[in-house]
């Protein structure tokens, strides 16, 4: 799977762009939404943040979450 463009995030209703510590990042919106499988089984995931930096580079604040990062369909 390719790592989404920076164009991509830009222009997905799924995100929302904030700039934290002077770096560009694309959240996604709800957590709960795009990974209920995870939620369900960890539901302490649901509190947690995920997003990509403008490389395309996916990062998330629970470990299940990175894991998981098979998310090609949420951008």
């Amino acid at each position: 799977m390719d790592d989404p463009t920076q164009e991509q995030l830009e222009a997905s209703d799924k995100v929302e762009k904030r700039t934290v510590g002077g770096e560009l990042r694309y959240y996604i919106k709800n957590i709960r939404e795009h990974w209920p499988a995870v939620v369900e089984d960890e539901p302490d995931a649901a509190g947690h943040e995920a997003w990509w930096t403008p490389d395309g580079k996916f990062h998330a604040t629970h470990a299940q979450l990175r894991r998981d990062a098979m998310v090609g369909g949420i951008v």
